[in-house]
């Protein structure tokens, strides 16, 4: 794959991901990028808890092609704090495809088609409402799934709506898992910890009645 203008279009992606606003967010990220034989690999880093995103992608005729959707999650989290575990989970796979939907856009197509081993199909079945169609193809390489995306108002309605949905049923654990608030009182304060600092068994227990507030407006219930 050739870029024409890499430095315009990787300080793009950057600026991208540094706009995401934190109030609409449960963590930040950090971006960084790298050109291969096999195309872009991007890895979308989740700052407050060690996970990654890898995808690697590559413009077809028509389409956006993404060959490689990689999670790497850090266990210690599932274990302390699963309320926690699952969101940084969910949000930093809708990231991901919001940066892929960025990037589907900077290339001036629509349709992205993931071309994924089972192993990291897995991994979007729990978004499947998201996608146009999903298949079962054999290949050289093996069977593989493939999942088409095609952007448009549908898909950016659906995003907002299933991250609100995400941040508004990590609200509800505050009040009987005590990670869970201090994280929220962390992020009140623009501060938001990590994972080493919920780890750690000297911080202050946070009191049980400092609850924080939602954003008014919100009335979603469920995780996806």
């Amino acid at each position: 794959m050739i870029f024409s203008n890499k430095k315009t279009i990787f300080n793009e992606l950057e600026d991208y991901v540094r706009s995401w606003s934190l109030e609409e967010l449960v963590f930040s990220y950090k971006l960084v990028y790298l050109v291969t034989p096999a195309g872009l690999v991007l890895t979308l880093h989740q700052e407050q808890t060690g996970f990654s995103l890898t995808i690697t992608l590559q413009p077809s005729p028509g389409s956006l092609h993404i060959s490689k959707f990689i999670l790497t999650n850090e266990e210690r989290l599932e274990s302390l704090c699963q309320p926690l575990y699952d969101a940084a989970l969910i949000e930093k796979v809708l990231q991901g495809l919001n940066l892929i939907a960025f990037c589907v856009r900077s290339f001036n197509k629509q349709e992205i088609n993931f071309m994924l081993a089972q192993e990291e199909a897995n991994d979007l079945i729990s978004f499947k409402d998201l996608f146009h169609s999903i298949s079962s193809h054999l290949t050289i390489a093996g069977k593989r799934q493939l999942f088409t995306l095609i952007i448009g108002n549908d898909f950016f309605e659906m995003m907002e709506d299933m991250k609100m949905q995400l941040r508004q049923k990590l609200w509800t654990y505050q009040k009987n898992n005590s990670l869970v608030r201090k994280y929220f009182q962390s992020m009140s304060q623009n501060k938001r910890i990590g994972l080493e600092a919920l780890l750690n068994p000297s911080s202050p227990r946070e009191s049980s009645t400092n609850i924080i507030s939602f954003p008014a407006g919100s009335s979603h219930q469920a995780f996806i």
